[in-house]
């Protein structure tokens, strides 16, 4: 019993060191760093342990805050397509307040889902071996009260994006897709097709839904980046290679990291405006870069 109990006590020394060495303060002066991740990833880190949830959207939200200050934009909009019992929505808004401390930005929160789970799956797209109408359903009335700041925009997303889309807001940045079905998803990648009054000229995405199970190139939500592609010659959804090296340390080893897309708008007026990620110049990436960044 002593010597498990010993091991116990040690294991957590360790956890609690290498969490310490993890945060190690990071050098902050954006105007020195060759890049501006070791910024970036300092705010991440302060905004993940006062939300302790989502790092995913936390990193959406920091990189798209940055790129909106830098082509001019005081004020964002992140979005959740997917919302079902409302945990990765509150922790968006939460992150959407650790942000605007940090970074100065104004950040619109909102949150799009039937109200009363997916709808019935159409076909061998929408992953029927995986996915059931009416799975993932919603307590609207005890969610709301729930909600400090994000709008919920309840009912199918192909009746409810156009009058959002219509609508006067702040220039959308990061978007989380957990919509879970090809079909729902195409319908929700019709906001990249909106008026680029509305949206960044890089959009960072998230998509939930692409890693392991039966999930491929020829299904579901990654199945809608390619026939979204396929249709836009102005407007690309890529993904983010190599993320991991990017992130800290802590985050390098998890899935979201293979989960990240840029929606690029080549035709915005604003897409060569420099973004402030490079700050100096370089040449190539080494790993004393790579060990900077993280």
């Amino acid at each position: 019993m002593i010597q498990k109990a010993f091991k116990r006590v040690i294991r957590r020394v360790i956890r609690v060191a290498r969490d310490w060495m993890r945060e190690e303060p990071v050098d902050e002066n954006y105007d020195r760093d060759a890049y501006a991740y070791p910024y970036l990833n300092s705010i991440l880190r302060k905004v993940v342990r006062a939300v302790q949830a989502r790092p995913d959207y936390a990193w959406g939200v920091v990189q798209g805050a940055h790129l909106a200050k830098a082509i001019g934009s005081d004020s964002i909009s992140v979005i959740e397509f997917g919302v079902a019992g409302g945990t990765g929505l509150i922790a968006l808004e939460r992150i959407a307040e650790q942000v605007e401390r940090h970074m100065g930005m104004h950040i619109d929160v909102f949150g799009f889902d039937t109200g009363s789970g997916l709808p019935k799956p159409r076909d061998h797209r929408d992953l029927p071996n995986l996915y059931f109408e009416g799975a993932y359903p919603m307590d609207h009335e005890k969610l709301r009260p729930r909600l400090q700041r994000a709008q919920l925009i309840l009912g199918l997303v192909n009746e409810t994006l156009p009058q959002f889309m219509q609508s006067t807001t702040s220039p959308v940045a990061f978007v989380a897709f957990d919509l879970d079905l090809y079909s729902s998803t195409m319908d929700a990648l019709k906001l990249l097709d909106g008026d680029v009054r509305y949206l960044l000229p890089r959009i960072h995405c998230y998509f939930d839904d692409i890693i392991g199970f039966t999930f491929g190139d020829c299904n579901g939500e990654l199945l809608a980046v390619a026939d979204f592609n396929a249709s836009h010659p102005m407007r690309k959804i890529s993904r983010l290679y190599g993320l991991r090296h990017f992130v800290p340390n802590e985050f390098a080893d998890h899935p979201w990291t293979e989960k990240f897309f840029l929606a690029h708008l080549f035709d915005h007026p604003a897409y060569g405006v420099n973004d402030g990620l490079v700050r100096r110049a370089s040449i190539g990436i080494d790993e004393d870069i790579l060990q900077r960044i993280r």
